[in-house]
């Protein structure tokens, strides 16, 4: 392992252990007094999976130049406060490029803001920041074709939902971040202007 990828590595496990706590705290509240959100019943996590990411590695899939992507986008949110939410979202996209090894990776920490509820429905903007690597057969460095660094992004869309459990997010976003010349335009990461399609359940 080569010290970009052991400074990626800590930085993702820092990254993560700061949601995470993040996650885990919890407004006690007084006495008298209920816990936020404040109507009984509210559903304050979401789990997604955008269906637009996966949609784009299997359509660059190429058999006859060995080319593919099998692409995961997931992402965690939790209501923190009335209109407001965080989370962390995971991009995950290995598959082969001309045949060779190539792998995409970005993890970011993500807050949002619903105008018009105080839950996780209707329409939302955000923003994100995190860190993404790209790896050509196993090296992340630019002479082969790689990255690495930091992440920026905004994001708007609609949150809609089926039942008290289900949801579909069609999306809007911009992310800034270091890309590769060499292979830009044919891998699918979310990079630039990105449209997206999550699915998702409340919980």
């Amino acid at each position: 392992m080569n010290t970009k990828q052991a400074v990626c590595g800590i930085f993702a496990v820092l990254l993560l252990t700061g949601a995470g706590a993040v996650f885990a705290q919890e407004k006690k509240p007084e006495a008298g007094e209920s816990a936020e959100p404040a109507a009984p019943g509210i559903r304050k996590n979401a789990i997604t999976l955008d269906a637009m990411s996966l949609f784009r590695g299997l359509v660059a899939i190429d058999g006859d130049t060995d080319t593919g992507f099998f692409c995961i986008a997931l992402a965690y949110e939790r209501l923190v406060a009335p209109h407001f939410t965080f989370g962390a979202e995971l991009d995950l996209f290995p598959g082969k490029v001309s045949d060779i090894d190539y792998v995409y990776f970005g993890l970011a920490a993500a807050g949002r803001f619903y105008p018009m509820s105080e839950y996780m429905e209707k329409f939302f903007i955000g923003a994100n920041l995190g860190f993404n690597v790209q790896a050509i057969d196993g090296e992340p460095d630019a002479e082969h074709g790689g990255f690495a660094g930091l992440t920026i992004g905004l994001k708007a869309g609609y949150k809609l939902l089926f039942t008290e459990m289900f949801f579909m997010e069609p999306s809007l976003s911009y992310t800034y971040s270091k890309s590769s010349s060499k292979f830009f335009g044919s891998t699918p990461q979310n990079l630039g202007w990105a449209g997206g399609l999550r699915v998702g359940v409340l919980f």
